[in-house]
């Protein structure tokens, strides 16, 4: 049997937690006209991209579908673990590795989405082709007559295909931050209920909202069903206004962020949920492009 090509960049585990009775969510996107158009679909119907993780050229090698059938593969199965406890409200103290495997599958939220992906497989080549003074300094010492002229040439004439295993594993040391995944791993979290609410949570293939996440009150929000929120801060302060608000503004002002930011869909767990709120902010505060600003 063959790799699934279909890959997802909205994880399964995650969408299924606005199923409804029926097994099914209702997913929004966007036509021509800026109209929204909804319709009953599966968690794996939906939210995922024909080859997106593929790497043809390291077919002979083993490694076309690496990214997909081993890496993100990993980082779903502990974000899955890490929802479950969540959910389950597990008693039992967090490891380092569940808290990291958790932080992985935030940050590979920003990563793994078409628009993301497709800017990376440009510029890593193109930044990887610049010639970098150290290296190439090395290099002269060791140039034999023949040789390429720049370092970077000469290490794709051992090995064609080293552009794209480059690419392919900086796309993963981006979703491995060790920064960046430590000061999360060191943030405090809590997942909030929010029965009072007179809507649910929806969510879209941009769920997270990062807040100035090294300030005092910097915070991470993501939700986690339709009326879960998993929160990750720097201070308890941030859970003590959370916990002190409305549910119902509390969850509005959620929606909006989380639609806004919204680059293909939006899904509610009924037809009718929060389709003012849909129609109103698809799309209006995108991320800016590019996704990743690298310098030219």
């Amino acid at each position: 049997m063959g790799q699934p090509r279909d890959h997802h960049f909205i994880p399964v585990f995650y969408l299924r937690q606005w199923h409804d009775s029926e097994g099914r969510l209702y997913e929004h996107k966007q036509v021509h006209g800026g109209r929204i158009v909804q319709k009953p679909v599966s968690a794996v119907a939906t939210g995922f991209q024909r080859d997106l993780y593929t790497f043809p050229a390291l077919g002979a090698e083993g490694f076309d579908q690496h990214l997909e059938s081993k890496f993100f593969q990993i980082v779903d199965d502990e974000g899955a673990k890490a929802l479950h406890r969540f959910i389950k409200r597990a008693p039992v103290p967090w490891s380092a590795e569940a808290r990291s495997g958790w932080s992985r599958f935030l940050l590979s939220l920003k990563v793994r989405h078409p628009d993301a992906m497709e800017e990376l497989r440009i510029a890593i080549p193109r930044l990887w082709g610049r010639s970098y003074p150290p290296s190439q300094t090395e290099y002269e010492k060791i140039r034999k007559p023949g040789d390429p002229d720049s370092f970077e040439a000469f290490l794709k004439r051992r090995d064609p295909n080293i552009v794209h295993k480059i690419t392919l594993n900086l796309i993963m040391r981006a979703i491995e931050l060790i920064e960046v995944g430590t000061h999360i791993n060191g943030m405090k979290w809590k997942v909030f209920d929010l029965p009072k609410s007179k809507h649910d949570l929806l969510t879209s293939d941009r769920p997270a909202h990062y807040f100035k996440i090294k300030e005092r009150d910097g915070f991470i929000s993501l939700p986690v069903g339709p009326r879960k929120l998993f929160v990750a801060a720097n201070s308890n302060h941030v859970f003590q206004s959370l916990m002190g608000a409305d549910q119902t503004r509390v969850v509005t002002e959620v929606n909006k962020k989380v639609v806004s930011q919204a680059r293909r869909f939006a899904y509610t767990r009924f037809s009718s949920s929060n389709q003012p709120i849909i129609e109103r902010h698809f799309g209006v505060a995108q991320e800016p492009l590019p996704l990743f600003p690298f310098e030219d």
